[in-house]
């Protein structure tokens, strides 16, 4: 007895298991015999998914009173990530929960002590210098480092509910969209190190109500990518445009309508490495992904539980890897799948 103790304080614990198992037969979009282009990886549910067995004195603990609770997604509603750091908005929660894949490290996020996260409905990342929490409830962007931990919190003269936001590398700057003027606002993005004032101002206005290129109606996502621009779904025009260096749009795509390229409730929009512009929409519970002049290449996803299926899905983005994450809200869970570039023969 006194060795079995000692073997679990001394911290024995079995091999770590993959994250995400590899899956026989692949689950490919589209099915053959055409070539695929996605293919399903996996899923997070919350902080078991890192796989991470109790050791030590929480192994003893465990022994004696049973495990710990560990924290779960009650209600994701965006991803963003950063080489193996995935950060996750949950509105069940109020919080943000960053699971670092490499190192198996879990964290709660909740902001400040004084004015913690409310409504946390979005999530982006400034590469290499910061996490940015969209809350909507608070009207507020908090600043987190790549670690998790709490910077600033800031307000944006003229946004009262930020619900997206989105770096831009060409003008070093974050896109807010803010649905309650229709409007997405570029706000300079200082280094953490410098001083913020008490409230930022907006350097440039993209929109305003109407349905004519340029103006949007209740826009609910943007994102910006250095191919292909800044991209927005602009929700209850049903559609979404795209915008060039000079903000001029250039492209604009989808209609009402329940046909292959229509939208009945576009959410979220991310891109691929090669351009390729994906299109979530909350109510088909699917993605369509269309090439930068907005023609429809393939869509994939449907309501269900199953892998590659959807429950009111919120939130979407691409990583460097060209992994797809989809916050799949009501099945609370992340969806993780990966895009095969044309160059790939067959699925690995």
């Amino acid at each position: 007895m006194v060795g079995l103790w000692c073997a679990v304080l001394a911290g024995c614990q079995a091999p770590l298991r993959p994250i995400f198992p590899a899956v026989a037969p692949p689950i490919v979009w589209p099915a053959p015999p055409d070539s695929p282009r996605i293919r399903y990886i996996g899923e997070l549910r919350g902080e078991a998914s890192l796989g991470v067995s109790p050791s030590g004195w929480q192994a003893f603990q465990a022994v004696l009173i049973g495990p710990r609770p560990t924290a779960e997604f009650v209600r994701p509603s965006a991803v963003a990530v950063a080489g193996e750091r995935v950060f996750i908005a949950d509105l069940g929660l109020g919080v943000v929960h960053l699971l670092d894949l490499e190192t198996r490290r879990y964290a709660m996020l909740r902001g400040s002590p004084d004015d913690p996260l409310r409504v946390p409905i979005d999530v982006t990342i400034v590469p290499g210098r910061a996490l940015v929490v969209a809350d909507r409830g608070r009207g507020a962007l908090d600043v987190f480092d790549l670690d998790g931990n709490w910077q600033v919190t800031r307000h944006v003269a003229g946004v009262s509910a930020p619900i997206s936001a989105a770096w831009d590398a060409a003008r070093n700057a974050l896109w807010v969209v803010d649905p309650t003027v229709h409007a997405c606002l570029a706000v300079p993005m200082a280094p953490l190190a410098a001083a913020w004032a008490p409230t930022e101002q907006v350097t440039q206005r993209l929109g305003g109500r109407g349905d004519a290129p340029g103006a949007f109606n209740f826009p609910t996502a943007v994102t910006w990518h250095a191919q292909v621009g800044l991209v927005v779904a602009d929700a209850m025009n049903f559609r979404v445009q795209v915008f060039d260096d000079a903000l001029a749009a250039v492209a604009s795509f989808g209609q009402k309508g329940d046909a292959a390229g229509d939208f009945a409730r576009p959410r979220d929009v991310a891109v691929d490495s090669e351009g390729h512009i994906y299109v979530l929409d909350n109510q088909f519970e699917n993605i369509q992904v269309f090439d930068r002049g907005g023609r429809l290449l393939m869509a994939f996803g449907q309501g269900g539980d199953r892998p590659g299926e959807f429950a009111l899905p919120a939130g979407l983005t691409i990583d460097a890897q060209d992994r797809i994450w989809v916050a799949d809200s009501y099945n609370r869970r992340v969806q993780v799948f990966q895009y095969l570039s044309e160059k790939a023969s067959c699925v690995q």
